[in-house]
């Protein structure tokens, strides 16, 4: 994953408390913990530099997302000024897309309630770190709002929920909800690819 997309680092960082928690338990060698631990950045890195060295800037990876995409780290600015804009029916922020926008602002309030049921089960630490970083790394950058329910698909922790709820659902009644969530998924997908050309 770290070949892939800086937000890895939500995948190191899960990797270092897997690590510290291995090392405080004293199940295992701590040198083998920290080897992970060292090594669990070097996807990151390595991609990061290949770009900056294909770009010549090293900064590269930063600047062709900027440039290309218009996405940059804003703290969640973008992300704020989207969620406070939509309910109210206002689209005078950057990127404004109505229906996709709408859309997004759906999923990213349906993470936290996710979230909450995800903790609820007690899953290992590192699937929930794995969560909240990478959820805030999604929100804390300025992109396509209309995308955001494309980046978020990552957060694969939170279906642990929806999963153990859809298995009380019989056969017909699963085979249903789950068909047409692909037909719907699918030709959101197809819509924003091909007729939008977002990004």
């Amino acid at each position: 994953a770290g070949l892939t997309r800086p937000t890895a680092v939500a995948l190191v960082a899960a990797l270092a408390v897997a690590g510290l928690i291995a090392v405080v338990r004293r199940r295992e060698d701590w040198r083998q913990p920290l080897a992970a631990v060292v090594i669990a950045p070097l996807g990151v890195a390595g991609y990061l530099a290949w770009v900056g060295y294909r770009m010549g800037d090293w900064g590269g990876y930063t600047k062709l997302q900027e440039g290309a995409w218009g996405h940059t780290f804003d703290w969640g600015r973008h992300s704020l000024d989207v969620l406070t804009s939509v309910p109210v029916g206002h689209f005078d922020y950057l990127f404004a897309m109505p229906m996709e926008d709408t859309i997004g602002v759906g999923v990213v309030l349906l993470v936290p309630v996710l979230t909450v049921l995800l903790v609820r089960l007690r899953p290992p630490s590192v699937l929930v770190v794995y969560t909240v970083l990478s959820y805030l790394t999604v929100m804390g950058t300025q992109q396509y709002f209309g995308n955001v329910s494309r980046y978020l698909l990552p957060l694969f922790p939170l279906f642990v929920p929806l999963a153990l709820a859809m298995r009380r659902l019989s056969g017909p009644v699963l085979a249903a909800v789950l068909c047409t969530a692909a037909v719907a998924s699918g030709s959101y997908a197809g819509y924003v690819l091909f007729e939008l050309g977002v990004p």
